[in-house]
Order: structure tokens, then C-alpha cells, then sequence
């Protein structure tokens, strides 16, 4: 499992968001190429069916996706 911490405006504080159920889920929804840009300049970014998106937030958004479902969270005992 991927993750990536993001700062998320619906829940105002930075989620761990799982990017691999994050791009499935994407994937599922669209019959177009899912590309993760992995240089360092675009981290974060993803284009769908040749739209960009600057982060996962966005995203998740644009699929009408709440990205607190693509959070995990660790637990420490």
C-alpha cells in the first residue's frame, strides 16, 4: 500500500491518503489512463483521460470521491 500525507480542507488537518484504492477506485470509473507522475517537481499529480490534478484531494473531487475514505490511519500500542 501506497501512502501520502495531504493536507485535506473537508477534515482541516493532514490524512494519510491510501493512493493505490485511491487510483482503483479512479480506475473503476473511467475508461481513460490513470498516469502518477513520480519526479519530484510533480509529486502528487495525477492525469486522468488527459486532465491533470495537482493532488489527490483534487482528485478524489473530481470524481465526486470523499477522500476520508482513502485515509489510513496507523495505531500504536
Amino acid at each position: 500500500m501506497t501512502t501520502v500525507k495531504e493536507y485535506s480542507e473537508n477534515v482541516q488537518r493532514e490524512v494519510n491518503v491510501d493512493v493505490d484504492a485511491l487510483l482503483e477506485a479512479i480506475q473503476k470509473r473511467t475508461s481513460g489512463e490513470v498516469k502518477e507522475f513520480m519526479e519530484a517537481e510533480h509529486a502528487h499529480r495525477v492525469k486522468v483521460n488527459g486532465a491533470a490534478y495537482d493532488s489527490y484531494t483534487e482528485l478524489a473531487e473530481a470524481f465526486e470521491l470523499d477522500i476520508r475514505d482513502f485515509a489510513s490511519s496507523e495505531v500504536n500500542r
